[in-house]
């Protein structure tokens, strides 16, 4: 088991190889370099914020971090009048907390699943291409990986 510490180098491990194949996947090189900045710090973040997300069962520095986002962004959509969203927010932020720890925020399915809003989303909300939130998903996704391969997970421990 790793500490918050361990789990952001980690992420910072995953983020490197991770970044270069998104480079060529995804032609990140070929925008402007503020640009090319810009959205490597975004998918950075991601990837460090999902390093973290398996412990938002437990009292851990990642679940105060996810806690006071899914706070800001609750806030938000109720001042916008989006109460169904702000619900399914609430909804959602929630489910951790009646869970053991090593729960499901640990699975294999939830590296793959909690991430599908990255895609889901910009399609429903921008009209916009699915393909448009694969290089989020796939930042948090390898964030949620490099938690388990830290906590030892992948290999049985």
């Amino acid at each position: 088991m790793s500490s918050y510490k361990g789990h952001l180098f980690g992420g910072v491990l995953f983020f490197m190889p991770f970044a270069y194949l998104l480079g060529i996947l995804f032609d990140y090189d070929e925008l402007p370099t503020w640009q090319y900045v810009l959205q490597l710090l975004i998918l950075f973040g991601i990837t460090l914020l999902f390093a973290l997300f398996p412990d938002v069962d437990i009292k851990s520095k990642g679940q105060r971090t996810f806690y006071w986002i899914f706070f800001i962004l609750d806030l938000m959509l109720i001042v916008q009048g989006m109460w169904r969203e702000a619900a399914f927010l609430g909804l959602f932020a929630m489910t951790p907390l009646i869970s053991k720890h090593r729960g499901w925020t640990h699975s294999l399915w939830a590296a793959f699943l909690i991430p599908l809003p990255f895609i889901i989303l910009p399609m429903w909300y921008a009209n916009a291409s699915w393909t448009v939130g694969v290089p989020y998903y796939l930042a948090a996704v390898t964030g949620n990986l490099s938690h388990r391969f830290m906590d030892g997970i992948f290999f049985g421990r």
